[in-house]
């Protein structure tokens, strides 16, 4: 069973974590459609949770393929569905979606990362990223989900062969009671759970990836973006998590 410190055991789940938001479009008919097809002959949550959560994390990660269609606009988890491809933001979301669109009330949680290697980051991205000695990811996402009465983590970020190819395979199976962590690195700070995306976070995924495409077409906006310690530090964790339910 999950411990008290990674699970909030409670008896109820406003509905605000069933309604479908701008990133969060769990209303979108290709969310919908895919929701019940991942659902159909399931007899309970844990079963349903446990396609959706199969199904999102073993979808290919790829941070720059995602980059691309995120830098056009296209912020939500039906970009996701249609793209085919995410990083740790679209897998999140669209679990959250797919979840919410199946009637089990989920959230968006964020963490900070020590993961100095980054190796699950594109190599083009991970130049920028990484800086001279490596950076922290400060504003990973993920998903938690409400089940049987409490709220379980639900990390989906990083597919399982590409976990295993890199030597940091899943250790947690899905039992639908236990949080599963990353595989990136180990957390160095919760960042907190939230209804939807906090608009600073969203924001600030939005303007990483322009930046990493606009890098990655000039040499002078390479070296510019790959120095630049406040856009890979985030927003300000002390006024996001204001906004956080838990």
């Amino acid at each position: 069973m999950p411990s008290d410190s990674t699970c909030q055991k409670t008896e109820t789940a406003g509905e605000e974590y069933l309604r479908p938001t701008a990133y969060i479009d769990s209303d979108h008919p290709i969310v919908v459609a895919t929701a019940r097809e991942l659902t159909t002959g399931t007899t309970t949550d844990v079963e349903r949770l446990g396609r959706i959560y199969h199904y999102v994390r073993d979808l290919p990660y790829d941070i720059l393929a995602s980059f691309r269609y995120l830098a056009q606009g296209r912020t939500a988890a039906s970009a996701v569905l249609e793209h085919g491809v995410a990083f740790c933001m679209g897998k999140a979301s669209t679990f959250v979606a797919l979840s919410r669109a199946a009637g089990i009330p989920a959230r968006v949680a964020f963490q900070a990362l020590d993961a100095p290697k980054m190796e699950f980051l594109s190599p083009e991205v991970r130049v920028l990223w990484g800086g001279p000695v490596g950076r922290p990811l400060p504003w990973h996402s993920l998903g938690e989900a409400f089940i049987d009465g409490r709220w379980i983590k639900l990390d989906a970020t990083i597919d399982a062969p590409t976990a295993a190819r890199l030597g940091k395979p899943y250790t947690v199976a899905y039992d639908g009671h236990t949080d599963i962590p990353t595989v990136e690195g180990p957390v160095l700070r919760e960042n907190g759970s939230y209804s939807d995306y906090p608009a600073e976070v969203a924001d600030w995924y939005l303007r990483v990836a322009r930046e990493v495409l606009d890098a990655l077409g000039s040499p002078g906006a390479h070296a510019r973006v790959a120095a630049d310690d406040i856009l890979w530090r985030g927003p300000d964790p002390e006024l996001v998590i204001r906004q956080a339910v838990a």
